[in-house]
């Protein structure tokens, strides 16, 4: 495998042969596109012993689509509790509930949330979504271009979820600037101030609504009075639900979109295809979310084992990256075309007792989004020259995309 200076020493049931000497994410930069520079992994064992991992530190990562499948999959072998990557910027003591919960408190947690994220809530919300679509392309449309990140998709996703926690839509710029810095921070340090900041604020939201007896809204109504098997749950408990709910999936969600829409700029067949036959534009969905996956989820080993003949110990830490798993070319033929007419069964959302909680609310927000540009623009398209700027960090994003288009 790939070398260079190891920091961290290797531990001695590593084998050899699943070492890789390289720092994840700054591999993952190489290229012009970071699927393709994921993509060199394929030809390595599908279990490396990454020497610098998330944050710098070492960590197992899996890199084919069944072993990946399996981790989101397996509870009993790999834990979604806190593990010593997420610790390098948060505090220890705040949990992110339900996602770092397992069996059986994390049925309660979701429970908490179901009835908010069920198809049926999601259809209730469509024309508050749309609304909101259409005030963000307003606000360029006549221009003829967008810098599509920083007008549309940061904003997004972000102001759906403001709206369904009742916080103040005002305060909308402050929010996106402490996510920003809280997940993408230039170290560690800034990292845990941006998280301090946002803990503070939304544990002072919660109580404000406890002391006034009134929920800033229905899902706020929920949380609030949220139960477990035998009590109320813990004001540490609210918070952690809270606190996801603000973080955690915005960034997942306008990252995808704008590898979506900058795939759509460069294939006008498909965009043709998608504008006239809008129908199809829930498979495309789909067949996107495969092949544009952006967030390499972690787990914990619960326990000492040996998985597919690798030796592991109870407590290392484990990255499942989506974008592997969607484009791997033992589970998809062509894995790095886009066919809309594929169908594809991926693991982006996860998979499992911890399914992505909302996954109806993205998949409807990324149709909203592509039926809004597709209807109210014709050729949208990067302009001549353009290079595809992007992060990869614990998501694979685009830092910017300008879009040309003609107003329909």
């Amino acid at each position: 495998m790939a070398s260079t200076a190891t920091i961290t020493p290797v531990p001695d049931h590593v084998p050899a042969a699943n070492v890789w000497d390289r720092d994840f994410f700054s591999y993952l930069g190489e290229l012009e596109d970071p699927y393709q520079s994921a993509a060199r992994l394929y030809d390595g064992p599908g279990i490396i012993w990454a020497t610098s991992g998330s944050h710098g530190l070492p960590c197992w990562i899996f890199t084919q689509h069944k072993l990946i499948q399996e981790g989101f999959a397996n509870a009993r072998k790999f834990s979604s509790l806190r593990g010593p990557l997420t610790e390098a910027v948060m505090d220890p003591t705040w949990k992110l509930l339900p996602v770092e919960s397992d069996a059986p408190y994390h049925h309660y947690y979701r429970d908490v949330l179901r009835a908010h994220f069920t198809p049926e809530a999601i259809e209730a919300q469509s024309a508050e979504i749309q609304a909101l679509t259409d005030r963000l392309i307003d606000s360029f449309i006549d221009r003829g271009s967008c810098e599509f990140v920083k007008e549309f998709a940061e904003i997004f996703p972000n102001a759906v979820v403001v709206s369904a926690m009742g916080l103040p839509q005002e305060s909308l710029p402050q929010f996106l600037d402490w996510e920003e810095k809280a997940i993408h921070g230039k170290d560690a340090s800034e990292q845990l101030a941006a998280g301090y900041a946002v803990h503070d604020y939304l544990e002072q939201f919660v109580k404000d609504q406890q002391r006034t007896g009134k929920a800033a809204s229905p899902l706020m109504e929920s949380i609030l009075a949220g139960q477990m098997k035998d009590r109320p749950m813990s004001q540490d408990e609210i918070l952690g639900i809270v606190y996801l709910l603000f973080i955690a999936g915005l960034d997942t969600v306008f990252s995808s979109m704008g590898w979506i829409m900058r795939h759509l700029a460069m294939d006008q067949a498909l965009q043709d295809r998608l504008r006239n036959n809008p129908h199809e534009i829930p498979q495309a969905v789909d067949e996107f979310t495969r092949a544009f996956g952006v967030s390499a989820p972690s787990r914990i080993v619960a326990e000492d084992i040996v998985f597919e003949g690798v030796p592991m110990k109870k407590g290392e830490h484990i990255l499942l990256p989506t974008y592997l798993a969607g484009r791997d070319p033992l589970a998809f033929e062509n894995p790095h075309v886009i066919d809309i007419d594929r169908k594809p069964r991926h693991v982006t959302f996860g998979i499992g007792s911890h399914l992505c909680i909302g996954i109806h609310l993205a998949k409807r927000e990324m149709k909203i989004m592509l039926e809004s540009f597709l209807r109210r623009m014709s050729n949208f398209r990067l302009p001549d020259g353009a290079k595809c700027e992007y992060h990869a960090t614990n998501t694979i994003g685009l830092d910017r995309l300008v879009l040309e288009f003609d107003p329909a």
